[in-house]
């Protein structure tokens, strides 16, 4: 564990904050319409950084609750589906109830006895693998008591399954580590278009957000040790390892987990920190924009063009209008957009986007 932590200092102090006045001037005038202005802009970096605080506590939450449901090490009884769970905590609250605890209160009502063994058993067991190791570590490091753990992950899956605004949801919950190995195929279509479109080798490349295997809510396996997957996928589809080949996440379990792994990998906050390593001719952020409100995504976006040689382009699936408004705004504009099909999942249809931004060749 101090090598551990040691990695995740170092990461910290490499970082460096978003400077107001290094921002393209169309970014500003964006965000300065939502009142944070030059003044402004260090108050607002704050109470952001506050808030990931708490969102990475949130998704550390999240990990431990969707271990200990599933572990096979913890106990001989069979796995607990975690979304049947937090609808049966839910549906165990009085109806009066259920609306304020959806909304952040936390209820009296006592968790169920299955559930409540597993707790136990995470918390007075000593680990017997990586990964109950690592989630006992995080949940030290966290010092909420249990049944906060367990209602911050049923609150989020409740309100994933009963909430309209998909995006809403997720710019506000908890900053998970999850991979979400279909969005490759995103990622693959979106490299068929730029081999196709901008040919050229990409020796220097930058993952953002590649997340690692700490607790999934759907299924823990116990054999295998954490790992984040997305960085030898993006080799792979590559074709070869590049030259220069970056990762950042904000969760420093993943960064931790990456140091034997292909890419050179340092803890970043997209929104509020300065992208290191550059330029790249290519970023992929899957799965790493939609956890962004307006604002952080503007801010993403500049990042992502200050870090780009001219004619380099970012890859990334997030959807919304508003990427397209911020990629212009920060000078690499979207040129490429299509729908992915990913399979079926919960017996529904799965689908994904992939987007493309490209900056600008300069001119001789």
């Amino acid at each position: 564990m101090r090598v551990f932590w040691f990695v995740v200092v170092l990461a910290a102090l490499q970082a460096e904050p978003l400077q107001w006045n290094e921002l393209p001037a169309s970014t500003r005038a964006l965000i300065a319409q939502a009142g944070i202005t030059e003044s402004a802009f260090p108050l607002w970096l704050s109470k952001h950084n506050k808030a990931s605080e708490s969102r990475l506590a949130e998704g550390a939450a999240e990990h431990i609750a969707y271990f200990l449901l599933q572990s096979a090490a913890l106990t001989d009884e069979p796995p607990l589906d975690p979304g049947k769970e937090a609808r049966r905590y839910l549906d165990s609250l009085p109806a009066s109830q259920r609306a304020a605890f959806l909304a952040g209160s936390e209820p009296a009502t006592a968790i169920g006895e299955p559930v409540r063994q597993r707790m136990d058993a995470f918390w007075k067991l000593s680990p017997s693998s990586e990964r109950h190791r690592v989630l006992a570590g995080m949940a030290k490091g966290l010092g909420w008591p249990p049944e906060k753990v367990m209602l911050t992950a049923f609150r989020f899956l409740m309100r994933r399954s009963s909430e309209d605004d998909a995006d809403a949801l997720y710019q506000s919950r908890g900053l998970s580590a999850d991979p979400y190995p279909p969005s490759m195929h995103s990622v693959e279509r979106g490299l068929q278009w730029l081999r196709a479109n901008r040919p050229g080798r990409a020796e220097s490349v930058l993952l953002a957000g590649p997340g690692a295997e700490l607790g999934s809510r759907f299924g823990v396996d116990d054999s295998k040790p954490i790992l984040s997957s997305q960085p030898s996928a993006l080799v792979a589809l590559l074709a070869r390892r590049p030259a220069n080949f970056r990762c950042i996440d904000i969760r420093p379990e993943v960064v931790a987990s990456l140091q034997n792994g292909p890419c050179q990998a340092s803890r970043l906050d997209l929104a509020a920190e300065q992208i290191p390593g550059g330029p790249y001719d290519l970023a992929v952020a899957t799965n790493v924009l939609v956890y962004l409100d307006d604002i952080e995504l503007a801010l993403a976006l500049a990042n992502f063009a200050k870090a780009l040689r001219s004619g380099g382009c970012l890859l990334h699936n997030d959807s919304r209008f508003a990427a397209r408004l911020f990629g212009d705004a920060a000078g690499i504009p979207a040129v490429h957009f299509e729908t992915v099909r990913l399979g079926t999942r919960e017996a529904r249809e799965q689908f994904d986007r992939s987007v493309v931004h490209c900056k600008p060749e300069k001119l001789p």
